[in-house]
């Protein structure tokens, strides 16, 4: 497929209405929200998979303003306080539930030599959507952020999940873990050695990044990894390539994209939709700080309509032009 980058330059161009828009949207969010992993905010479900319990974070308003559900799968090795910036966006709106992957820490692991593949963690995801009475029984928004997109993206390419309306922002298009370390260095380290290095390799991954915002996330998560989720996962991870292989994806996926950083390079994500064939793509412009908080943003929006109803008609200027 040829990639027409002129056309994806101007998907990630807005104007100054647009992004006056997004800052009206953002204006809504509950700044005052508690954490939603906090006793008392909401529930925590663990849900059996093959080979390892997932923990599912659930949080039901008490009069909701959302047609349906929004399920969250957020990016690689986040702690819930990473995606408290999205819950300001939906709290006291829309029934959520988070899911942490297998590479989180909070998995439960079994047995020695699990299966910690990006197809595993995608199977995972269909499980545990089947589990919460959601799969085929209910109509919900499943939005992915960053890795958790790319894990929903693959899933849809090997026909083990599904939803009727599926938001992935940011979507990675490969592990952005240096390949060099993925191939030559850890097969050789021990995890602890790695848990001792994690510092040093998310110091190289940011470089000169200026995002303040991004780079704190950074730290909070290597603070937070766990050394053998992190080697396991990454190593099983190193050869997944989305581009190219998403010619196969059944259905219509929104990418959505609204900020740049060094981690994430915004010029991705309208290629991701276009090779997606029912792809669409939204540009929401905001700045670093408002990352999450827009996705959550984005997500309600959804969520106050059906699946029937497609792209609703409060985010439909957004939609850019990719093909």
């Amino acid at each position: 497929m040829s990639v027409d980058q002129d056309l994806f330059t101007r998907a990630i161009a807005s104007s100054e209405a647009q992004q006056g828009k997004v800052e009206r949207l953002l204006l809504e969010a509950d700044r005052t929200a508690p954490g939603f992993w906090e006793p008392g905010e909401g529930e925590e479900i663990w849900v059996p998979v093959e080979g390892a319990e997932i923990r599912v974070l659930h949080c039901v308003p008490s009069r909701p303003i959302a047609r349906r559900p929004i399920v969250l799968v957020p990016g690689w090795g986040v702690i819930p306080a990473g995606y408290q910036d999205f819950y300001q966006s939906v709290r006291g709106k829309a029934e959520l539930y988070y899911i942490e992957t297998r590479e989180k820490g909070s998995s439960r692991i079994r047995g020695r030599k699990p299966d910690m593949s990006p197809g595993r963690s995608a199977r995972d995801i269909g499980t545990v959507l089947d589990a919460l009475g959601l799969l085929g029984k209910r109509d919900f928004v499943l939005t992915g952020v960053c890795w958790g997109s790319t894990l929903i993206l693959q899933g849809l390419r090997e026909g083990v999940l599904d939803a009727p309306t599926i938001l992935a922002a940011d979507p990675m298009h490969t592990l952005w873990f240096p390949k060099w370390l993925l191939r030559y260095v850890a097969p050789l380290a021990p995890s602890f050695l790695l848990g001792a290095l994690r510092w040093l390799i998310v110091a190289a991954m940011i470089g000169d990044m200026e995002e303040q915002t991004q780079k704190g996330r950074d730290y909070a998560f290597a603070r937070a990894a766990d050394p053998w989720r992190w080697k396991r996962s990454a190593q099983a991870a190193k050869d997944l390539e989305l581009f190219g292989a998403l010619g196969g994806v059944p259905r219509e996926v929104v990418v959505l994209n609204g900020t740049n950083d060094k981690v994430h390079d915004q010029s991705h994500y309208p290629r991701i939709a276009n090779e997606i064939p029912r792809g669409r793509f939204l540009y929401m412009p905001t700045g670093e700080s408002n990352r999450e908080r827009c996705i959550g943003a984005a997500a309600l929006e959804f969520a106050r309509v059906t699946a029937a109803d497609g792209v609703p008609a409060t985010l439909a200027e957004f939609e850019k032009r990719i093909r």
